[in-house]
Parts: structure tokens; sequence; C-alpha cells
């Protein structure tokens, strides 16, 4: 796919990343290691390293003082791990080895053994070592039990590294131990700035195409290439650990004096070119959201919201990279609150409501239906729009139930209405999700002859039509509807990119025209020629044409001059309460001044 890091090098570098930071428990438990070692041989004094190509690093020690941090080439280990052999020297001062190293001239080292800590393939991580002040000359049963000490330390360190520290995948220290960091760091209350970066390299979709088309281990080695390749780009230090935080996903938590240079690099990535098959390449586009954070404020999973916040924004945008947006957030944050307080409004007596929005027939001024508007009367927020209600509920399962409240609101109204001898037909709007449920149009004819009403009393408003086209169900779920009585309107043609196509595969009876088509044709003489000819040929179609948005008399004497059938709109009446429908029945010369 694309080349970078030999992959066990970036593993070698992931484990000693992970070894060398502060890890109480785990370095609490190789402390224990090196006292039963001490034990064992007889000696007073122990302690454990880890190794990176530069450094030392002591996890643990007892009766011997040691700098936390030292080169390696001042270190007396360093003969251990490059071997990769245990060593037992029972007076350093007779080894030309060690007999200059301060610690054996202070003789606080005199006795020194060290066994290597390694994984299973021979790479050194570190050393366990005992010491004392005076010779000492151990038995080969006390060595062998000092070196049986460190392999089990060896095991314990590897298991510890391979069970929830690392994606088994690449390599790399998982969201786990970044959390465990980002814990530690917090936990330690500095009040230095941090900048939290996540970097999407794929999204979920496109790897399941590409895992179609190329197999599931082919796709297995492009992830586990991301992460060195990412390294590459970024030009991060060997000290800067890089995380696998999800599938594709990579994170680097850095102080915020290093983020510019990274999110400057991130700016600036080009897309990752992944080859198909021959000359076919893919390009694969990174995102990346970032947070800046004071550890003495927050916590770990606060900032793991913040970032994954800003990345989706940054995804959701189109752009390579986005901080966290604290307005925005908060934003979304309300809009997820809104989304269950609409379940529990559904539940509710007195929150949903609905208006009915009067449809007047161009040749004759009569009100010949009116569409069923869903409003929402939020108990701390007022009223809510519609066009809200319907962004926060329309990709979940909340959009069925709103329909069937609206469905079971209309009935009972127009049962109300008949009885005061109103006959009015209502428009109800009904989404694809609602259309795509098997049974929805036997269950629609259902309840209303159950209310003692027939099929003709109401229209459905086909929303989302691009969508119906591509759900062979919804398709059939319409024809039922037809076939039972109920008209169908195709609801905002004109809005957007409408397909001609809508008209030989949905059963229509009525197009809508959408507001945005209507708007300007009494400025604009490209819009009235559209229109004109737009009604022209759904007339010549055969269609009943309703035009929607009509706010002026011009605009509506315009569409009776072009052959519109009904109109509504703000010029003949705005959405009413149910109860003022009687007393607007009674409405009479809605037409007047649109014949000059």
């Amino acid at each position: 796919m694309f080349s970078g890091l030999n992959q066990d090098e970036t593993k070698k570098l992931a484990a000693l990343d992970l070894l060398r930071r502060d890890d109480t428990p785990r370095d609490r438990i190789l402390g224990e290691f090196a006292r039963l070692a001490s034990t064992v041989m007889g000696v007073s004094g122990c302690f454990v390293t880890i190794f990176d190509p530069k450094f030392q690093y002591i996890k643990y020690a007892q009766n011997i003082t040691l700098p936390e941090k030292i080169p390696v080439e001042q270190s007396m280990c360093q003969h251990s791990v490059y071997a990769c052999e245990s060593i037992i020297c029972p007076d350093a001062r007779q080894d030309d080895r060690f007999h200059h190293h301060p610690l054996v001239q202070s003789g606080a080292a005199i006795f020194y053994a060290a066994s290597p800590l390694k994984t299973r393939d021979d790479f050194v991580l570190g050393t366990l070592c005992v010491t004392e002040q005076y010779p000492v000359k151990p038995s080969q049963e006390k060595i062998d039990q000092f070196l049986h000490i460190a392999s089990l330390a060896s095991a314990y360190l590897e298991a510890w590294y391979s069970v929830g520290q690392i994606d088994t995948l690449t390599g790399l220290p998982n969201r786990q131990n970044l959390l465990n960091e980002l814990e530690r760091i917090v936990q330690s209350k500095t009040t230095e700035l941090h900048t939290l970066l996540i970097f999407d390299c794929i999204e979920i979709p496109r790897l399941y195409e590409l895992s179609r088309y190329l197999g599931v281990a082919a796709v297995e080695t492009m992830l586990r290439n991301f992460g060195a390749l990412l390294r590459l780009r970024l030009d991060l230090s060997r000290t800067i650990p890089l995380y696998s935080f999800a599938t594709g996903r990579f994170a680097v938590l850095v102080k915020a004096n290093q983020a510019s240079a990274i999110v400057e690099k991130a700016e600036r990535m080009p897309p990752t070119l992944a080859s198909i098959t021959g000359d076919i390449e893919l390009q694969l586009q990174t995102h990346t959201g970032y947070a800046l954070f004071c550890p003495s404020q927050t916590n770990g999973q606060e900032v793991f919201r913040h970032v994954i916040s800003a990345l989706h924004e940054a995804i959701r945008q189109g752009v390579p990279v986005k901080a966290f947006d604290p307005v925005l957030d908060r934003k979304r944050n309300d809009d997820f609150k809104l989304l269950y307080d609409i379940g529990e409004a559904i539940k509710a007596p007195n929150q949903l409501y609905l208006v009915y929005q009067p449809k007047i027939s161009l040749h004759t001024g009569e009100t010949i239906g009116a569409e069923a508007l869903l409003r929402w009367d939020h108990p701390t927020r007022g009223n809510i729009p519609p066009s809200t209600i319907v962004a926060l509920v329309e990709r979940t399962t909340l959009m069925r139930d709103i329909t069937q409240w609206v469905i079971r609101e209309t009935i009972r109204q127009t049962l109300l209405w008949r009885k005061s001898g109103v006959y009015l037909p209502i428009s109800i709007n009904v989404t694809v999700s609602d259309f795509s449920v098997p049974g929805f149009a036997s269950d629609l004819e259902r309840q209303v002859h159950k209310a003692g009403l027939a099929c003709e009393d109401f229209r459905i408003e086909c929303l989302e039509t691009d969508k119906v086209l591509e759900s062979d169900v919804a398709l059939m779920e319409l024809d039922l509807l037809k076939a039972k009585g109920f008209l169908i309107l195709l609801d905002d043609f004109g809005a957007g990119y409408s397909n001609i196509n809508y008209l030989r595969r949905i059963p229509i009876d009525i197009i809508k025209l959408d507001r945005s088509l209507i708007s300007q044709i009494t400025t604009d003489e490209a819009s009235l020629v559209i229109v004109r000819n737009v009604i022209v040929m759904l007339k010549e179609l055969d269609y009943q044409v309703l035009a929607e948005g009509v706010e002026d008399i011009a605009t509506a004497r315009i569409l009776k001059a072009f052959g519109c059938d009904e109109v509504q709109g703000f010029y003949f009446s705005r959405p009413l309460l149910p109860e003022r429908i009687p007393e607007w029945m009674g409405t009479t010369g809605l037409l007047e001044g649109l014949e000059s």
C-alpha cells in the first residue's frame, strides 16, 4: 500500500514509550520481583531499569541511590543490555568493565548482578539488578534462582504490555493507555497546558469497501502502516508516543508548545494513496481534531469528548483540521438534549400540537384542503422551529414515532371538525423512513377506517423523494397507498436537484412546487420562464400543481395565469390553530385582485 518504518521497529519503540513512563501498579510489582531477587541472592540492594536507544530509566531501587534517568553509555547495565546476557560480578573492582564506574568507586555496588528483561524474540526492555557494598560469591543455585526470577519479571512485562496496553493490530499503545496517561497528567494537577490530537485516516464505510475489494489481510496491512506513515508525515520525535485510538484513528498527546508544529503539518498533509489494483488508487483524506486543555481543570474522558467533537466537525465540514469549539460543542450538546426531550414530548399531553395551513384553489377560491404542520412548545425553551425538529430526528426511530403521533392527532381533529360540519382533506407529511416499514399503508388504512373516515379524506405528502426511489419497500407502500384511495403529493419539487425520473416511478397525484422555485418569479425573468414551463409540462402530464410559499399578490397572480391549480402561503393564510379552521372555512374573496 505505502511504505513507512519497519513494523517491528515501530512496535519496539511503542513498547519502550510505554515502559519508560511512570505506572505505579506496574512499577510496584517490578519492585517486588527485585526484592525477591535480592533476598534469594542474599544481598541488600536491588533495582530495575528500562532502556530506550538513548537513556536508562530507573523504575525501582532499594538500598542504592541512582539517578532516575542517565545516558546509556554511563550505565553499568549497558553491557547486559547490548550483549543480551546476564552478568554475575562478585567484585566489580576487579572487572575492567566496571571498576571505573562511580557506583563501584563509591562502594555502592561492589557486588553486581544483572539479567536482561527481554521479550520472547530477545528484544531487551531493561534489566533486573542486585547489588551489595562488598564482594559476594553466590552459589550456582542462587544464580539459577535469580535468573528464573528475572525471566518471570520479563514475562510479566511482556504480558502487561500485551494485555490491555497495546492495539494488537498496530502494536501501538491503545486508547486505554492514552486515557491512563491523560489521567496521570490530570492527577498531577499541573497548570501547564497540553494538547490532544486525534487523526482519522480512513472512514469506516470506506474501510469496509476496501476490505471487500482487497481482502481483510491487505486492509490490516494498510492499517498497520498508517501509524508509521503518520509518524513520518508529522515528523514526530521518538519521545512523542503515537497511540492507536480506534480503527484507522491515531492520537498524539503533547505539551501545548509542541502542538502548533504538528497542527501545521496536519493542515498540509496530502491524501494517502491506497492502491486497489493496477493503476487504480484511492485518495484517503486525513482529518484532525484537537483540543487545548489545562490538566488541573478537567479529566481524561472530557478531553476525549472535546477532541472527538472537533474531529467529527472536521469530517462533517470536509476540512483537514478543526480545533475544539466550545460554543459549537454546546450547541451539539443542546441538540442532543433536545433529542431526548422530543422523545418525552411525544408521551406528554401538552407539548406537541398541530397547526393547519389552508390550501386554496386558484380556480374557485375555495379552501380545498390544509397541511398539518407540527409544532413543539418546549416547557423551558418555548416554540422549537419545525426545521430543528426534523434535523434532529430524521436519522432516528423518533421520526416514525412523530409521524404516528401526527397521524393519530390528524384523525382525531378531523373527527372533531366533522362533528361541527367541517369537511376538509388534510395533508400529512411522511418520510422515507415511514414508507420503508412494510405494512405502513395497511396500518394507516386501518387507523382511518377504525375512526369511521375514508382514505380520500387524507393526502400523503412524500418527503425525501430521492431516497424513496432507493427503497423498493417504500415504492411498494406508495403504490398501496394510492390503490387504497389516498392522494399522493410530491413535496418540494424544484428544491435542489429534482429528477424527472420521480414522475415516472412514483404514483403521484399532485406536484407541490417548492417555495425556492417560485420566490423570485416577480423579480427574475429566468425564474419566471422556468416556473411557467414547469407548470405547463406538469399540466400536460396530467398532474395537479400546487405552489407553496406564496407571500404576495403578484406571485399569486402569475401562478394563476400560468395555470397553477392550488396555492398555500402567508398571502392567503398563515398556519392556523384547529379551533380557527371552522371560522376560516367561511372566508370568501380570496382570489380578489388576481385577474388583473
